[in-house]
C-alpha cells in the first residue's frame, strides 16, 4: 500500500513540474468563487461573441433572412437571435463542461504518468521506450478530457442549439410573429413532441467527442510545446523573446494554441457539424424537418456543402477558443484557495 502511495505521489509530482507550468490544478482552486466569477465572464464573452455564432449557422444552412424593415437596429438584432435561450442555458452547461474537464484532466495524467514511470513487470525490459511517451501524456490527458466535457454538457447544449439555431435562421416577418425562446420551444414539443427538443442528439455526441478530443489534445500539445517561450522562469535563448513580458508571451503561446487547436478540429470535424445543423434547423433549403440522417448527407455532398461554413467555424472557434481560454486561465488564477484580491 505505501509503495502504491509512493508511485502515485511520484505521479503527481511529475504532473505539477511537467510542462504545464502555467496552469493551475483543479484542486488548488476555489470552486465557489470559480462558478461565480466565472458566470459573469462567460456570460459577457457569450454576449460580446454570439453574432459569429448566428453567421456560422446561417452559412452552414444558406439562409439570409430578409430584413422587412430595413433599419439598423433591426439589421444588428437579428445576429442577437437566440441569445437568451444560449446565456441562459449556457451556464449550467459550462459548469458541468469544466468540471468535467479538469477533474478527468488531472485524474488522466496522473494514472497515465503513474503507469509510465511505474510500468507493470512484464513490461520492464522497455522501459526507456515507455519513457519516450511522456510528452505525449499532456496532449492524451487534454485529449480525454475535452471529450468527456464535450459529451457530459450535451443533455442541456443540444436543446439550446435546436432553439437558438431555428431562431437564427427564422425570415424577419415569421420572426415576429413566431419568435421568442418559449413560443420557439411550445411550437417544437407541439409538433415533434419532446423528442424534437433532442434532434440530432445522437450525431452531436459523435460530433462533440471528437471536436472536443482534437481541439483540446492540440491546445494542450501546442501549449506545452511553446510552454518555454511563456515561462519566466525558463530562458528562451532569443533576446527579442526575452525583452517582451513574460504575461504577454503567455498570452501570445495561448492564442497560438487555440487558433492552431480551432484549425485542427473544424477541417476534421466540419462534415458533422454541418450534417448535424442542418438536421436540427430543418425547413431550409430542399430539406423537410424530418429528413433522415442519410438524405441530409447525401444532398450536402451532392453540393459540395459538407464543408460550407468552414471558415466562418474556424474564426469562431478560433475567437472563442482564444478568449475563452485566455478568460479561464485568469479565472483559474483569481480563484485559487492562496489568491488575495
Amino acid at each position: 500500500m505505501s509503495s502504491l502511495r509512493a508511485q502515485k505521489q511520484q505521479a503527481k509530482s511529475a504532473y505539477s513540474m511537467s510542462g504545464r507550468k502555467m496552469d493551475t490544478q483543479w484542486s488548488d482552486i476555489d470552486k465557489t468563487r470559480l462558478y461565480s466569477i466565472g458566470t459573469v465572464m462567460y456570460s459577457a464573452l457569450t454576449v460580446a461573441l454570439h453574432p459569429l455564432t448566428v453567421a456560422k449557422i446561417r452559412r452552414q444552412t444558406q439562409t439570409t433572412p430578409t430584413n422587412s424593415s430595413g433599419t439598423f437596429f433591426n439589421h444588428v438584432s437579428q445576429y442577437y437571435r437566440g441569445l437568451g435561450v444560449v446565456v441562459s442555458m449556457a451556464v449550467p452547461a459550462r459548469i458541468i463542461y469544466i468540471s468535467t474537464l479538469e477533474c478527468s484532466r488531472e485524474m488522466v495524467d496522473i494514472s497515465t504518468r503513474q503507469f509510465i514511470l511505474n510500468p507493470p513487470c512484464a513490461l520492464g525490459t522497455h522501459n526507456k521506450e515507455i519513457e519516450s511517451l511522456l510528452p505525449l501524456v499532456t496532449p492524451f490527458a487534454g485529449g480525454v478530457a475535452g471529450g468527456c466535457a464535450a459529451i457530459s454538457s450535451q443533455l442541456i447544449v443540444v436543446p439550446m442549439d435546436v432553439i437558438s439555431q431555428k431562431l437564427m435562421v427564422m425570415e424577419d416577418s415569421v420572426f415576429k410573429e413566431k419568435g421568442g425562446t418559449i413560443r420557439m420551444a411550445r411550437s417544437i414539443i407541439k409538433t415533434e413532441g419532446w423528442r424534437g427538443l433532442y434532434k440530432g442528439f445522437g450525431l452531436s455526441l459523435f460530433t462533440s467527442l471528437p471536436a472536443g478530443s482534437i481541439w483540446w489534445a492540440t491546445y494542450a500539445g501546442c501549449k506545452d510545446s511553446l510552454s518555454v517561450y511563456g515561462d519566466p522562469d525558463v530562458p528562451v535563448g532569443n533576446e527579442l523573446l526575452r525583452s517582451i513580458p513574460s504575461m504577454v508571451r503567455q498570452g501570445m503561446v495561448q492564442v497560438a494554441s487555440a487558433f492552431s487547436a480551432a484549425v485542427a478540429a473544424s477541417v476534421m470535424t466540419q462534415p458533422l457539424d454541418t450534417i448535424k445543423t442542418r438536421l436540427q434547423v430543418g425547413n431550409t433549403g430542399s430539406l423537410k424537418s424530418n429528413a433522415p440522417l442519410l438524405s441530409v448527407a447525401k444532398e450536402l455532398t451532392s453540393t459540395s456543402g459538407l464543408y460550407k461554413g468552414l471558415l466562418p467555424r474556424i474564426a469562431h472557434m478560433g475567437i472563442w477558443g482564444s478568449v475563452l481560454s485566455a478568460a479561464y486561465e485568469v479565472l483559474k488564477l483569481v480563484s485559487r484557495k492562496d489568491y488575495e484580491f
